[in-house]
């Protein structure tokens, strides 16, 4: 990984009561749904850290695809049902560097 490539770090924790069940769902319908056709989108990946913490890795063919795609979820019914999953304060991004 290079810093200018194409990918978008998001850290977050899920509200009480949703559990890593219904994530993997609502992930799943998201991408099929809507960025698995998004221009310049490669692969997502969710990672579990300890302590309840997850981290959502868009990977594009460019950064400013990576940032068009993450913005497009806004909006979108699946990318919604995916984001009311996880508590809006807990939501971290990050670049690589």
């Amino acid at each position: 990984m290079n810093a200018g490539e194409g990918f978008e770090l998001g850290r977050f924790r899920l509200k009480p009561g949703v559990t890593e069940v219904d994530l993997l769902a609502a992930s799943a319908a998201m991408e099929a749904a809507h960025l698995d056709v998004q221009p310049g989108f490669i692969k997502r990946t969710l990672v579990r850290l300890e302590g309840g913490v997850y981290l959502d890795v868009v990977c594009a063919r460019s950064h400013v695809d990576a940032e068009r795609i993450c913005a497009s979820w806004i909006g979108q019914p699946d990318c919604e049902r995916f984001l009311a999953l996880i508590e809006a304060d807990s939501i971290e991004f990050g670049t690589i560097l």
